[in-house]
């Protein structure tokens, strides 16, 4: 009974930690007559154009994604496994250095004259390279969880790779499937950086209208039903989950001889993946002007004229501080709550998820105006709030499949939780820890959405939104430079954070 009390104190905690924002705006803006903005043509316009580019750029990454995931299901190859490695991008590359790298590339001579940039066309173009490796990573391991035996039985009855992989293999992995497209169309249907950099004035989705609406007209109300029409629309899509059967079928697929335009394609996929992280490095020793080798924009990034009007060093300063104090604090909570889990807690964490980014960021600076609380302490909640999900995701299995006579034995010899954590979980956990605090330091080091909609550019410098003003003032080499300094932290971040959950 004392347990079950916990457990609901915790979830009751965190779901305080980020309504009581919402509640207070709400309170003090919704007005009933803001309403009539759904009559209204353009919010039509908007939610379609968010919901059609977001479905476009969701539908086109699977399909690109589908060979690449069957090709690393199957093989066990040094190209399989630089597929495996591309998870790195939907979750830990900067969206503004995405936004850098893009703009660039739209810009070079011979790509420019397809007018690509601020088309529709460069916002899926940008949100398949980013997001296209989590159907990768879902569909590849849902293959490899259907035993062989399956699809030797319907070899055995005639069937050709075609028919077994849509009528044996598909109805399997359709979870999977459906998993990979709510996340991939829930990042492309928030998305802001994206669809503000390359999309231009002609393109808004919601979460852009919602942003210049705060920052813009101040119409707090209109911006509450925006973020309204958003959670409802991702609350609908989510619900059709509940359509979709689950198989608990579980085995091991061997490794087979596949057909080599599986393996020509699978190359190409990498080639682009790679070759976007790759130019991030290269186009900034490139002087865009002459063409020539030059270390000119890294000069440039740390010298003090230039630091005087970009605070290039204080941002870094200011982004490693905040993401290692945050990345601590949110490790310990997320530790909690999956010690008191219960099944309200699923539904808790990842309800959130559906909450506009701007809309969020804006009642935490208005917690400001009440009660004058400081502005980085509310940009570290909103943080916080941001990356437990994630985080959630990186730790669970490891804290719920604990072994159940560990946790016995530490009933029994252990007094309180302190001395649980202290004597029995962290020792052995300890890794976990330090890949996941690594993991999400990577995860809100690059994070652009809460710090541009609290506008807190000249109260704290944070990098990804300095290099979002490096890109918006077309100081191109600059930004580039940049993106490539904040990609190298987040990547070395992210392969350390690998390397101590390999050790565990």
């Amino acid at each position: 009974m004392k347990r079950d009390l916990g457990k609901y104190i915790v979830n009751g905690i965190y779901i305080v930690l980020w309504l009581t924002p919402i509640y207070f705006f709400a309170k003090d803006f919704f007005e009933i007559s803001s309403l009539e903005i759904l009559k209204e043509r353009y919010l039509k316009e908007v939610v379609m154009f968010s919901i059609k580019q977001g479905l476009y750029s969701t539908i086109i990454a699977l399909l690109i994604g589908l060979i690449p995931a069957y090709y690393t299901a199957y093989r066990k190859d040094s190209i399989s496994k630089l597929i495996q490695g591309l998870v790195f991008i939907p979750f830990f590359f900067p969206v503004i250095s995405i936004v850098t790298i893009f703009s660039i590339i739209f810009n070079l001579p011979l790509i420019k004259e397809l007018n690509i940039l601020y088309t529709l066309k460069g916002i899926i173009v940008a949100n398949v390279f980013y997001n296209s490796p989590i159907f990768v990573k879902y569909i590849s391991e849902g293959l490899k969880k259907i035993p062989k035996e399956l699809e030797e039985a319907m070899r055995i009855d005639g069937a050709g790779t075609f028919v077994i992989f849509f009528k044996g293999q598909l109805p399997i992995i359709l979870p999977q499937i459906f998993r990979a497209f709510i996340l991939v169309f829930t990042y492309c249907f928030l998305g802001l950086g994206i669809i503000l950099s390359l999309g231009g004035i002609k393109y808004s989705n919601i979460e852009v209208e919602i942003a210049n609406t705060l920052m813009g007209g101040a119409d707090f109300s209109k911006a509450m039903i925006l973020g309204g029409i958003q959670f409802i629309i991702l609350l609908a899509l989510n619900f059709l989950g509940l359509f979709i059967k689950e198989y608990e079928i579980y085995g091991e697929q061997e490794e087979k001889n596949l057909n080599p335009l599986f393996k020509i394609y699978s190359l190409i996929y990498i080639l682009f993946q790679y070759g976007v992280i790759i130019l991030t490095f290269l186009l900034s020793f490139v002087n865009q002007y002459t063409g020539k080798f030059s270390i000119k924009a890294y000069y440039n990034l740390f010298s003090h004229e230039f630091n005087e009007n970009y605070e290039i060093i204080n941002s870094i300063i200011n982004s490693f501080g905040i993401s290692a104090i945050v990345s601590i604090i949110t490790v310990f909570l997320i530790y909690v709550i999956i010690k008191n889990y219960s099944r309200l807690t699923d539904i808790i964490i990842f309800s959130n998820m559906g909450i506009s980014g701007a809309f969020l960021a804006i009642t935490l600076y208005y917690m400001n105006i009440l009660f004058n609380i400081p502005l980085i302490i509310l940009l570290a909640v909103g943080y916080i709030i941001g990356a437990i999900p994630i985080g959630y995701s990186f730790m669970y299995q490891y804290i719920k499949k604990f072994p159940i006579t560990i946790l016995e034995a530490a009933e029994l010899d252990c007094k309180n939780f302190y001395q649980r954590f202290r004597y029995v979980d962290f020792p052995i956990l300890k890794n976990i820890f330090i890949s996941s605090f690594l993991q999400i330091f990577a995860v809100i080091f690059g994070e652009f959405t809460v710090v541009y909609t609290m506008q807190l550019g000249d109260i704290l410098p944070i990098a990804s939104l300095v290099n979002y003003s490096l890109v918006s003032n077309k100081k191109y080499m600059e930004s580039s430079a940049f993106s490539a300094i904040i990609l190298f932290i987040v990547l070395g971040a992210f392969l350390l954070g690998e390397y101590f959950k390999e050790r565990d």
